[in-house]
């Protein structure tokens, strides 16, 4: 989101919008909202009084004759005393034959955005009639559905039925996930915000704007409009997940409006430069999904490698492992080697471009300890940055290549190594075949050596997000993606979880040891059940899983939620979707089903919800997306 595009301002009873538009855009609104159809002093009674309403913002309004227009710069308002649902059967009526009327005109404008509130629960009849007019349009519109943050009457929005988001859900849920592509939120905060169980709800819903009333601003110590820290707080959170800012009332301040703008736009700055690093190098990954790397089949890219070269905090923590590893091997009273005899033999495998050579050769500076390293790689590419570094930076080191794969290697140095140096996982730990990769080498590996990483830990957790759940479901956008991905909705993703709700605290999944003690016995399969209690009323469109590595003794990365390494942004969280929502409840169970399927050719998952309801099994025999081996 760009400043110039963040604020907009509705406009009430303005007589010329073309003025109004242009002294608006000159005070640096970037957008504004205007009534389709003047406002009416009486409710009409028949179809007729509404055919003889003729609208407030005209084709000549929108569409000027030098060719421009500012049609991409309005939102168009329907009339608020419509009420599809009223109770009253002949208001009903009336309300649905005016809004199909407003929708058509707005079409017919190409508006940005057509603007329509929700005041209450029980909005069937206005998602069928929605339905229908989206279904009906060749381009269909962008809609922005209003509901206040919070009810005035329930500060703290509990989870019943006549909350917001319950109108909201309802809504989205009779129209269905392709028509509500369509549908976005514009929230209406208010002056007692709720509590944060549900502003976090919020946020796992596409929110396109927040509405902000003048009233609700207060006045700093040189009588300029500000916020209060709450509100600030609110604002900041939903900036950083692009939404915009729609600005209403009056100005009460002798600049105008203008202050408002200035204000909300200094807030956006100051959100800008607070971010963290990881915020920073994650900017436009945001809620994208993304298929996994499979590094053991495909050869990445030089550009790929330089991205997770700039993960500061991963090389040092395998630096660090790497220095209390070589401490403890070459200690000569502990269970190593006197390092004035013997060098310690380290295999760096799946080496890239050499990050863990450097991180090693440090780790024996640091340690006083002598290596010898072997570095490992099957990427003819990264080959070849390997063997230009080989002649320059390490000419004067003892390191050493060994072109392949490290599970079936022709010539195999002639020495076992004491430490091995991996980092093949992902975002899920073992979802690049870490073990695989690591369960076929360990015959290269002496007895009692050791693996860096010993040890990684995959967590799972219900998650809600309807815009991932939509562009899951959206299979013709992702024609990016290899063939690999044969149904959109049953693929697992990378997905940096920005709009999100994590309905449950997360819970272990898989774990994987090296070296291990069962490798003639032993199975990569894996199958797991665990049993959630939602914290709140919300609705299952996936699940999400993180992983947590033990590298050496006390160093060790992750990516849970809680205790995510300090700025690490090599991985984002997996996300494996469902496709079919699960509407749950506030205290229900949530029972969620992962299996690890493994074949002489590929690794897959599946995955299924039993509780509050049974999806089907998704990924069933890998038929939606396998991992090459």
């Amino acid at each position: 989101m760009e400043a110039k595009n963040l604020v907009g301002l509705r406009l009430q009873n303005c007589e010329s919008l073309h003025n109004q538009f242009q002294i608006s855009s000159k005070a640096g609104f970037s957008f504004v909202g205007v009534d389709l159809f003047p406002a009416c002093k009486n409710k009409p009674k028949s179809c007729q009084e509404i055919d003889d309403l003729l609208p407030f913002v005209g084709s000549v309004d929108v569409h000027f004759e030098n060719g421009l227009s500012m049609s991409e710069c309005t939102v168009g308002y329907t009339s608020g005393w419509i009420d599809c649902d009223c109770p009253d059967e002949g208001h009903s009526f009336i309300s649905q034959y005016a809004l199909k009327k407003e929708l058509a005109w707005a079409a017919h404008l190409s508006l940005s955005a057509i603007h329509i509130p929700l005041r209450h629960a029980n909005n069937v009849k206005l998602a069928q009639l929605l339905t229908a007019f989206i279904k009906s349009q060749v381009t269909p519109s962008r809609f922005w559905i209003t509901v206040p943050m919070c009810l005035p009457t329930r500060g703290d929005c509990e989870d019943t039925a006549s909350s917001p988001w319950h109108w909201w859900n309802e809504l989205v849920t009779l129209a269905g996930p392709t028509v509500s592509e369509s549908l976005f939120l514009v929230l209406e905060v208010t002056p007692d915000l709720p509590e944060e169980s549900v502003i976090s709800r919020w946020i796992s819903e596409p929110v396109a704007a927040l509405a902000l009333s003048t009233n609700l601003f207060i006045s700093n110590s040189k009588g300029f409009p500000i916020l209060s820290r709450p509100h600030q707080a609110i604002l900041r959170r939903f900036l950083k997940l692009n939404a915009q800012v729609i600005l209403t009332g009056e100005s009460w301040h002798e600049r105008g409006l203008v202050v408002y703008r200035q204000y909300i736009n200094w807030i956006w700055k100051c959100t800008c430069e607070a971010r963290s690093s990881y915020e920073k190098q994650s900017l436009g990954y945001e809620n994208r999904l993304q298929e996994p790397l499979q590094p053991l089949q495909d050869n990445l890219s030089s550009a790929t490698y330089d991205v997770f070269q700039m993960d500061p905090y991963k090389y040092k923590a395998y630096e660090e492992a790497l220095n209390l590893a070589l401490l403890s091997r070459s200690n000569p009273g502990g269970d190593g080697v006197n390092p004035a005899v013997n060098k310690q033999i380290i295999y760096i495998l799946g080496a890239g471009q050499g990050p863990f050579v450097d991180a090693s050769l440090q780790a024996s500076r640091r340690s006083g300890c002598p290596i010898r390293i072997y570095v490992f790689e099957k990427n003819r590419n990264a080959l070849l940055t390997l063997k230009q570094r080989l002649q320059t930076e390490w000419a004067n080191e003892d390191v050493h290549l060994v072109p392949g794969d490290m599970r079936c290697l022709d010539k195999p140095p002639a020495e076992k190594a004491d430490i091995f140096v991996s980092e093949l996982l992902g975002s899920f730990g073992d979802n690049e075949l870490s073990p695989e990769c690591l369960d076929g080498a360990q015959h290269m590996l002496k007895d009692g050596g050791i693996s860096i990483p010993a040890s990684y830990t995959s967590y799972i957790a219900p998650l809600q997000s309807q815009h991932i759940h939509i562009n899951a479901l959206r299979a013709e956008s992702y024609s990016k993606f290899s063939d690999r991905i044969q149904e959109s909705s049953e693929t697992p993703y990378v997905v940096r979880l920005t709009n999100c709700k994590i309905l449950a605290a997360p819970q272990e999944a898989f774990t994987f040891t090296h070296p291990r003690k069962d490798l003639a016995t032993g199975s990569n399969e894996r199958y797991c059940t665990r049993t959630f209690i939602s914290n709140d009323d919300g609705v299952i469109h996936g699940i999400a899983g993180y992983f947590e590595a033990v590298l050496y003794e006390n160093v060790t990365l992750s990516i849970l939620p809680d205790r995510h390494s300090p700025n690490m942004f090599s991985w984002f969280p997996m996300v494996f979707p469902l496709n079919t929502a699960i509407p749950v409840k506030a205290g229900q169970e949530i029972k969620l089903h992962l299996w690890r399927c493994v074949s002489p050719r590929h690794v897959w998952y599946e995955w299924a919800v039993t509780e509050p309801q049974t999806s089907k099994i998704h990924n069933s025999a890998g038929s939606a997306y396998k991992i090459g081996l």
